[in-house]
């Protein structure tokens, strides 16, 4: 007498999984599909979830250090120098960014001038 059970190992297999295919989930309550693209593993389902703890929390500390080094605060630009632009049609607005260097234990003050011509 032949058997008409099917087994999961009986069916075919596939090489790759697309957003439009569908997963088969057996819950306590019945048998469904899910949209692979609607499948989410969340981190605390993973075992590399201190890694990417780490690495977040590394990642948030030096963007942090570029912002506070390399981009210029809100407040922080000085009024600069009188230009003098005798002779061209000219006007320009001047400020400074002091720049804080320390070596050896001593601040010193550096300042880049900034200027840009005023709308027309």
């Amino acid at each position: 007498m032949s058997s008409t059970n099917i087994s999961i190992k009986q069916l075919p297999q596939v090489t790759e999984v697309n957003n439009n295919d569908l997963l088969l989930i057996q819950t306590s309550t019945a048998t469904n599909t899910l949209k692979f693209e609607n499948f989410v593993v969340g981190l605390e389902n993973t075992t590399f979830a201190p890694t990417i703890s780490a690495n977040a929390t590394n990642i948030a500390s030096v963007s942090s250090t570029i912002r506070e080094t390399f981009f210029v605060k809100d407040g922080t630009l000085e009024l600069g120098p009188k230009l003098d632009v005798s002779g061209t049609a000219a006007a320009f607005d001047t400020r400074v960014l002091p720049i804080n260097i320390t070596q050896g234990g001593q601040v010193r003050t550096f300042y880049f001038l900034l200027s840009a011509g005023a709308n027309a």
